[in-house]
């Protein structure tokens, strides 16, 4: 990193509950300094209407004001604004009145993968208020900041975007998340030189502040220390060692912990409904009297925790006429607020008694996925366990912590910290005196900040470095010609640096097969490097031992990539080769352990020609444990991206399938698919087809794998243009196409097939009068939904908005293609609300109990489900809307009563966030009907509680059995 044209280290906290910056001036830096000169920066914000005051921390609230709100002149600020909308201490305060316009918790949802980030979804749940993004709501954190610092400073030359900024991000932020945290920094106009490092990490280096030159009296070799990060919405877990290297000690990252939605929101949610369970009146509560309740509940909690308060009371007031008679309160007391915390989240735990970790995420208040298990103290235990073996390979020792350093607000308490202590005693049934130690954090609300100032001196040269070099050297296989006589690429000698790579970036990707199909990285397999003997190759790229966040150095080399096809990218590992450096070619063998490949599409030019293009590579081995791979073209301005996630990798990921075909019966299966969509005149050749492919694999259609089934995918979409030798095969096209890429989406190369597969939905039927080919159409469309875009899935919806409306075009529709065309529609999770819910009503006021197929049921249910298979939260219809919905099916008299239990059953599921469920008098009013209609124990208990979809539900709720192996939910 140059430093040369800096004159400011910043690092930036971005807080789910508050941010904090700090910053260095390195013009005042002396090699003699004792003691770091790195300062806290107060920003300037909102404090109160009119009152704009510097504050060491910027609460991560924003307020969206409403037309009569506020009064404009007393939200002013010093620099101009595009809008209206403020974030900090006023925005929490006021908005905690207002909470149906008030943003929180942004961060986490910047990490909720079943939503749509860069969607206008918060304030969630809120109606009728202009919404905002959690990227952009991140970007104006940001932005606020820059402004701040720009307007501090004056000179253009300072301005935070021209200086070294570090953000800070959870440790267990998966890579989504990172990249809309510097999708978020680009919008707020910092550029794209931001670096990204860990919380814990960053926590550790401001303790190194600190003791920098006497660090030696607190730790001593071989010590393991545990950083135990608990914030406003993540909890994080690091650990850390002490260890001779070359002569001196050096501190060693060991381990980093899994992603946890968990922490201070959480602690808030119980707390609150503590407190509902004390008002005198049992009325559900209203989404915004939730929400004012939690932000209540917050701020009792602090004054209980940090100012000593025994106890603080609640009040509700309420609205209207009722104003008074409405007002709800009751009292949080300083016990109620230590029971929960010592019983719920930091309870005594051991591995004797210690429930099994559950799968998956809890479906909780406010849309947001928080961990089902809220213990903090068995996570940690499970942290620990999950990394005996590293420690014990290292250390020779278990790993039972010699020292803790807390950080995060929600670990501010002594209470907590002891709790915490006290468990990791029980879970190793240690004695009283090798309780762990506690190094000292006396801000641990800046800390983070702090450390993200000091790492910018430490890559600089200057203080206390905390390695976390890389257990493992790590390799990308390159292809050949001698072993690819279709390559047309010279093969240089192994000695030589002059090597040219083909198939994707420098790997091993198939190359597209005589028939058009591609056996790219065999879906979870591995191809050994596509070859076969000594002629496969691989490129070190990450050599053992090296430091995250270290710059690599290729040798100069020459490379190609494919673009505009699927591809490949093979990758290697070895934690026992010695020597070899970054730049190495070396022979492919049984020294290096396959990884899963990624595979990816390149894309290049306008008109999708696969082409070879001349690159260079710049590889980048992040702070957060990536490697990130920069494709640059020689031949324009192009830069491609790949990222490859090497942290916790452990070879090669285990697919789902349970049957893999034999490669010979997978060629004459697709054989027999060219073959019979070559010939106009063989019929019956293309009718058999099915039973064809059946004979040759020795199984069932059902039995067929996803990786031949999307490889068979491959072949038809290459030869879809014989769709127009018949009805016949255009018929059979359909029907093999959608069965091989159902859902939609899965398979690392989907997203492209779909994408060819949407030009073909745009060109329409070829013969639209036969009967059987009308059908098949909409169940095409129905398979491949889940691969559309939000805006395909939305001009699907106006191609069929005049078959919905119910003008002669319906009326001429046969039935069965009409049933279809429902099913088609309804699967279409990423369609507008408002578009769902004129399927939805139109859907039901055509329903006549003793006619109405099963299939109409389904669709009603898919459209007004609580929790959908593949969209996002977003697109769940309003309780209100549903309710509705409910309420008619339940007045009509049902013949069949199993189809419109289960329709019900998903539209009433119990989510626990209370702006998708239905209100509780809708629910007490649905177990009578269940009652009567004779409902199963599992409609009747997903209605109750909270149950995350199951695989086996899958099949059930998506309409027809899926791909061998494929789990739909929590995928996108």
């Amino acid at each position: 990193m140059d430093f040369q044209d800096k004159r400011y280290v910043v690092g930036i906290d971005l807080g789910t509950t508050n941010s904090a910056v700090s910053f260095v001036d390195l013009a005042t830096l002396s090699a003699g300094d004792k003691k770091r000169p790195i300062k806290m920066f107060k920003v300037p914000q909102l404090t109160g209407a009119g009152e704009f005051t510097p504050v060491p921390v910027l609460p991560s609230f924003l307020y969206i004001p409403g037309e009569y709100d506020i009064s404009r002149k007393s939200l002013k600020h010093p620099w101009k604004r595009e809008k209206d909308q403020f974030v900090g201490v006023f925005a929490r305060d006021h908005g905690g009145a207002v909470p149906s316009r008030l943003v929180s918790s942004a961060k986490s949802w910047l990490c909720h993968a079943r939503a749509d980030r860069q969607a206008k979804i918060l304030p969630w749940g809120a109606q009728g208020v202009e919404k905002i993004s959690p990227v952009e709501t991140t970007a104006e954190f940001l932005r606020h900041i820059k402004k701040s610092w720009n307007h501090f400073v004056k000179d253009e030359d300072l301005f935070l975007e021209n200086q070294f900024t570090v953000i800070t991000v959870p440790a267990s932020f998966d890579e989504e998340a990172r990249e809309f945290t510097l999708e978020a920094a680009r919008m707020a106009g910092l550029g794209n030189r931001v670096t990204l490092l860990e919380e814990p990490l960053a926590a550790f280096y401001a303790w190194l502040i600190r003791h920098e030159h006497d660090w030696q009296q607190f730790v001593k070799p071989d010590d393991l220390i545990l950083v135990c990060d608990v914030g406003g919405g993540t909890t994080d877990f690091t650990l850390i060692t002490l260890k001779a290297s070359q002569g001196s000690p050096r501190f060693e990252r060991l381990a980093v912990g899994d992603h946890l939605i968990l922490g201070g929101d959480n602690i808030d949610l119980a707390l609150a409904r503590y407190v509902e369970s004390q008002f005198s009146q049992k009325s559900a509560l209203s989404g915004d009297k939730w929400k004012t309740l939690c932000h209540k509940c917050r701020s009792a909690k602090e004054q209980i925790l940090e100012k000593g308060e025994e106890r603080v009371r609640i009040t509700l007031k309420g609205e209207g006429r009722s104003l008074i008679a409405g007002t709800l309160a009751a009292d949080l007391t300083r016990d109620a607020v230590k029971n929960i915390l010592c019983n719920g989240f930091f309870p005594d735990v051991t591995p004797e008694t210690d429930a099994r970790k559950k799968k998956g995420k809890a479906m909780a208040e406010f849309g947001l996925p928080y961990e089902q298990e809220p213990a903090i103290t068995r996570h940690i235990g499970w942290f620990l366990e999950k990394h005996r073996q590293d420690v014990i390979d290292l250390l020779g020792k278990p790993p039972i912590p010699d020292l803790i350093l807390f950080n995060g607000g929600s670990l501010k308490p002594s209470l907590l910290q002891d709790r915490t202590r006290s468990a990791i005693r029980s879970w190793f049934a240690m004695d009283d005196d090798t309780l762990p130690g506690v190094l000292e954090n006396g801000e641990p609300d800046l800390s983070v900040a702090l450390g993200a100032s000091y790492y910018g001196l430490v890559k600089q040269g200057t203080g206390v470095r905390v390695g976390s070099g890389s257990p493992r050297s790590y390799y990308i296989g390159i292809a050949a010609e001698e072993r690819r006589p279709d390559a047309g690429v010279a093969n240089p000698p192994l000695e030589s640096q002059d090597v040219t790579v083909v198939d994707g970036a420098i790997l091993n990707g198939e190359f597209a097969n005589g028939d058009g199909s591609f056996a790219a990285g065999n879906h979870g397999g591995h191809t050994n490097g596509g070859g076969t003997g000594n002629s496969a190759r691989a490129l070190c790229v990450v050599e053992r031992g090296l430091d995250e966040g270290s710059t690599i150095v290729l040798p100069q080399m020459s490379f190609e990539v494919l673009t505009n096809q699927p591809v490949s990218f093979d990758m290697f590992s070895s934690s026992f080769r010695s020597g070899d450096r970054s730049g190495d070619v070396v022979v492919v063998d049984d020294t290096l352990t396959p990884m899963t490949p990624l595979q990816t599409v390149i894309r290049f030019g306008k008109k999708d020609e696969k082409r070879r293009i001349p690159v260079t590579i710049e590889p980048e081995y992040t702070e957060l444990g990536t490697l990130a791979m920069w494709c640059k073209s020689c031949i324009s301005s192009h830069r491609w991206k790949l990222q490859f996630q090497l942290r916790d990798v452990q070879g090669v990921l285990e697919t789902r399938e349970t049957e893999v075909f034999d490669e010979d019966q997978v060629a004459r299966a697709l054989k027999s698919v060219t073959s019979a969509f070559s010939n106009k005149q063989d019929i019956k050749k293309v009718q058999q087809l099915t039973k064809s492919i059946e004979s040759i694999l020795g199984q069932k259609k059902g039995a067929w794998s996803l990786s031949f089934l999307r490889r068979m995918a491959d072949v038809l979409i290459e030869r879809s243009e014989t769709r127009k030798l018949s009805p016949a095969h255009e018929v059979k096209w359909l029907n093999l196409m959608g069965f091989c890429i159902r859902p939609g989406f899965g398979d690392a190369f989907d997203e492209e097939r779909v994408r060819k597969l949407w030009k073909i939905y745009l060109g329409g039927l070829i013969f639209p009068k036969s009967r059987q080919n009308a059908v098949d159409w909409w169940i095409f469309c129905r398979r491949i939904a889940g691969g559309l875009t939000a805006g395909q899935q939305r001009q699907f919806f106006q191609d069929i908005s005049s078959l919905v409306s119910g003008g002669s075009a319906a009326k001429k529709m046969p039935p069965q293609e009409m049933t279809e065309m429902w099913m088609a529609a309804a699967n279409m999770e990423r369609l507008l609300v408002k578009d769902k819910v004129v399927l939805g009503r139109k859907l039901l006021n055509g329903m006549k109990p003793a006619k109405t197929p099963r299939q109409h049921l389904w669709a009603v249910s898919r459209l007004g489900a609580r929790e959908l298979l593949y969209g996002s939260v977003d697109r769940v219809i309003s309780a209100r809307e549903v309710g509705a919905w409910v309420q008619k099916l339940m007045k009509m008299s049902w013949t069949q009563k199993e189809p419109v239990v289960l329709a019900v059953a998903q539209m009433v599921r119990k989510t626990d966030d209370r702006t998708r469920d239905l209100s509780r008098e809708m629910v007490d009013d649905i177990f009578p009907w269940f009652e009567n209609m004779g409902a199963g124990k599992e409609a009747v208990a997903m209605v109750k509680q909270a149950i995350p979809i199951e695989s086996r539900e899958e099949s059930q709720i998506y309409g027809e059995s899926l791909p061998q192996g494929l789990i739909l939910t929590n995928t996108k």
